[in-house]
Protein backbone atom coordinates (compact mmCIF):
# COMPACT_ATOMS: atom_id res chain seq x y z
CA UNK A 1 0.00 0.00 0.00
CA UNK A 2 1.91 3.37 -1.48
CA UNK A 3 0.96 6.20 0.31
CA UNK A 4 1.94 9.71 -0.78
CA UNK A 5 4.84 11.82 1.25
CA UNK A 6 6.57 9.20 1.05
CA UNK A 7 9.69 8.67 -1.26
CA UNK A 8 9.73 6.04 -3.79
CA UNK A 9 12.72 4.26 -2.04
CA UNK A 10 10.02 3.41 0.67
CA UNK A 11 6.40 2.44 1.25
CA UNK A 12 3.90 2.26 3.85
CA UNK A 13 2.31 -0.55 5.23
CA UNK A 14 -0.12 -0.44 8.10
CA UNK A 15 0.33 -1.68 11.32
CA UNK A 16 -1.41 -5.17 11.59
CA UNK A 17 -0.07 -6.12 7.99
CA UNK A 18 3.30 -5.35 9.56
CA UNK A 19 2.72 -7.96 12.31
CA UNK A 20 1.21 -10.82 10.41
CA UNK A 21 3.71 -10.69 7.58
CA UNK A 22 7.07 -9.00 9.58
CA UNK A 23 9.20 -11.98 8.97
CA UNK A 24 7.92 -12.06 5.24
CA UNK A 25 8.54 -8.23 5.07
CA UNK A 26 12.36 -8.46 6.43
CA UNK A 27 13.33 -10.47 3.75
CA UNK A 28 11.77 -8.35 1.21
CA UNK A 29 13.43 -5.01 2.82
CA UNK A 30 16.67 -7.55 2.79
CA UNK A 31 16.15 -8.19 -0.98
CA UNK A 32 15.19 -4.98 -2.45
CA UNK A 33 16.45 -1.78 -0.50
CA UNK A 34 13.28 -0.62 -0.03
CA UNK A 35 12.32 0.68 3.63
CA UNK A 36 9.28 -0.07 5.09
CA UNK A 37 7.22 3.03 6.96
CA UNK A 38 4.88 1.54 9.69
CA UNK A 39 1.62 3.02 10.20
CA UNK A 40 -0.83 3.17 12.93
CA UNK A 41 -4.03 4.85 11.53
CA UNK A 42 -2.45 6.17 8.49
CA UNK A 43 0.02 7.71 10.70
CA UNK A 44 3.88 7.13 10.66
CA UNK A 45 5.32 5.19 13.50
CA UNK A 46 8.53 3.48 12.73
CA UNK A 47 10.56 3.13 9.61
CA UNK A 48 12.21 -0.47 8.87
CA UNK A 49 15.25 -0.16 6.59
CA UNK A 50 17.83 -2.65 5.69
CA UNK A 51 21.45 -2.85 7.89
CA UNK A 52 23.93 -1.78 5.53
CA UNK A 53 27.53 -2.90 6.89
CA UNK A 54 29.86 0.02 7.56
CA UNK A 55 33.11 -0.02 5.64
CA UNK A 56 36.10 -0.67 8.26
CA UNK A 57 37.60 2.52 9.06
CA UNK A 58 41.24 3.18 7.08
CA UNK A 59 42.84 4.16 9.96
CA UNK A 60 43.65 1.88 12.96
CA UNK A 61 42.66 -0.77 10.59
CA UNK A 62 45.48 -2.99 10.82
CA UNK A 63 46.07 -2.50 14.52
CA UNK A 64 47.56 -6.04 15.95
CA UNK A 65 48.63 -7.14 12.26
CA UNK A 66 51.81 -5.81 11.79
CA UNK A 67 54.72 -6.20 13.66
CA UNK A 68 57.87 -4.00 13.31
CA UNK A 69 60.95 -6.68 13.52
CA UNK A 70 64.21 -3.55 13.50
CA UNK A 71 63.94 0.20 14.06
CA UNK A 72 65.71 1.46 11.04
CA UNK A 73 66.96 4.56 12.55
CA UNK A 74 69.02 3.38 15.37
CA UNK A 75 70.36 0.02 13.22
CA UNK A 76 74.55 1.41 12.02
CA UNK A 77 74.56 -0.96 9.23
CA UNK A 78 72.02 1.21 7.46
CA UNK A 79 73.62 4.87 7.11
CA UNK A 80 70.72 7.41 7.71
CA UNK A 81 71.34 9.28 4.75
CA UNK A 82 69.83 6.04 3.08
CA UNK A 83 66.14 6.65 4.90
CA UNK A 84 66.13 10.72 5.55
CA UNK A 85 64.45 12.61 2.72
CA UNK A 86 65.60 15.68 4.69
CA UNK A 87 69.34 14.44 4.14
CA UNK A 88 68.73 14.93 0.64
CA UNK A 89 67.16 17.95 -0.91
CA UNK A 90 67.31 16.89 -4.29
CA UNK A 91 65.62 13.24 -3.74
CA UNK A 92 62.40 14.36 -5.50
CA UNK A 93 64.32 15.46 -8.44
CA UNK A 94 65.78 12.53 -9.20
CA UNK A 95 62.81 10.26 -8.85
Amino acid sequence: MATSGFSPAERAVPAGEFKTNCLRLMDEIQETGIEIVVTKHRRPVVKVSPFREMPPRLVGSSKGQLRILADIDSDPAIPAEDWDMLADPDHRERL
